[in-house]
């Protein structure tokens, strides 16, 4: 490890208190002492204003893909290698993972088709609810923060809802009985299924690509690695999985996690 990552680990380490780890603080902290200027942590948010405007933005960011689809009434984006956010004539505003399209429509009825991984904050409008709809699923709110995965991406075609805050009707296409979904709660659509069902293995970190951070509160070590094993699709081994971290770690920086980890439990962790 160089001299400025020790530095960085002893200061990070300093501020780690029992139950409490924020990295987000201390390594805030480490780099206002040393002037340094942290790289973004969220892709810059395009302002779609007419096509001239987002053609441009695509073209420059190389995040968006904007087409005029033969029926006026929608509007679609695509994002390629990267994510991307932005902002529905509603107020609402929409951040797509990478490879996921977004369709809504532009004569004032809030409704969204989507497809791979999309999150939404949603503007609340008592009057007008907003609809999300997959091949297979739809979900419907009137003002909250929710994410909707179609399992396009990992090949399941399983819809996965989880909501941040506020509350969801999550359903299948046609029906109209669904589960509703209330702040920190997950659910699932398999394919052919009728009825979603709760998901207790969706939780906050399922929208790390959004936020950019791993939050763990007391959770065992092979749980966090769990977690990170599935966001970076590495393997990892390690002594005494069963100790418990809890804090708040930057998503862009693999080794950086893991040395602050094997720093603050005294364990180490092998990537394979």
């Amino acid at each position: 490890m160089s001299q400025f990552e020790d530095k960085h680990l002893d200061f990070v380490l300093k501020h780690y208190q029992e139950g409490k780890f924020d990295t987000r603080k201390a390594i805030s902290r480490f780099n206002e002492a040393h002037g340094i200027r942290p790289k973004p942590r969220r892709n810059v948010l395009v302002m779609m204003s007419g096509f001239a405007a987002a053609a441009a933005a695509a073209v420059l960011l190389g995040v968006f893909i904007f087409r005029n689809i033969e029926d006026s009434r929608w509007t679609e984006y695509e994002t390629l290698a990267y994510a991307g956010s932005f902002t529905l004539p509603d107020g609402s505003e929409v951040a797509l993972s990478p490879n996921s399209t977004l369709r809504y429509r532009e004569d004032g009825k809030r409704m969204v088709k989507m497809s791979g991984k999309v999150f939404f904050d949603v503007a609340r409008d008592e009057t007008r609810p907003f609809e999300v709809r997959t091949d297979g699923a739809f979900v419907r709110v009137l003002g909250t923060e929710f994410q909707v995965n179609d399992g396009s991406q990992d090949g399941t075609e399983t819809v996965r809802v989880y909501v941040s805050d506020g509350k969801v009707l999550f359903a299948k296409n046609g029906r109209s009985e669904g589960i509703v979904l209330t702040k920190d709660m997950g659910a699932c659509l398999e394919k052919g299924g009728d009825m979603p069902v709760a998901d207790a293995g969706q939780d906050i970190n399922s929208i790390a690509w959004n936020r950019g951070s791993f939050i763990f509160d007391d959770t065992p070590l092979k749980e966090v690695l769990d977690c990170l094993s599935e966001y970076y699709k590495v393997s990892f081994a390690a002594t005494d999985l069963d100790k418990r971290l809890s804090g708040e770690f930057y998503n862009d920086d693999l080794d950086l996690i893991i040395s602050l980890i094997e720093s603050a439990l005294d364990v180490t962790i092998i990537k394979k």
